[in-house]
């Protein structure tokens, strides 16, 4: 199991390193204002620690946070979108640009965050899957 266990979590690392080099996961880091990307990160990093440690009744568990924080960075990002628009400034260019550029900046925290929940959530249900922490049922 141990050698499965490297030999996925390689993988997946090969994954991430390969959207490093072609500028996706920066993209992704830079245009999540809110930060929650990093704790979703680092959530991941440590159930995955834990799982070479031996710790494996977490991963249920894990795999649900993961996504509810992606989801909550999903609403986050849509309120951040939202609360700078001022009808007002429409009849202008300017304000026209200023309202897109708010909507533009919550956008990237919206589907940022999602983005790194649902990978991180796919990673750890793989995890849990090849050390059979994985219900029957789910």
């Amino acid at each position: 199991m141990t050698a499965r266990l490297i030999i996925l979590n390689t993988c997946w690392a090969a994954l991430v390193v390969w959207a490093s080099i072609m500028g996706y996961t920066q993209f992704v880091f830079t245009h999540d204002v809110s930060r929650i990307s990093y704790g979703i990160t680092a959530l991941l990093a440590a159930g995955l620690l834990a799982v070479f440690l031996g710790r494996t009744a977490h991963l249920e568990r894990l795999e649900v946070w993961l996504v509810t924080l992606g989801l909550i960075g999903n609403v986050v990002g849509f309120i951040l979108a939202l609360q700078h628009i001022d009808t007002g400034s429409l009849g202008s260019a300017e304000g026209v640009q200023r309202v897109a550029a708010s909507l533009l900046a919550g956008m990237g925290v919206a589907f940022c965050s999602t983005l790194v929940g649902a990978v991180a959530a796919l990673w750890v249900s793989t995890v849990a899957w090849v050390v059979g922490a994985k219900s029957e049922g789910v």
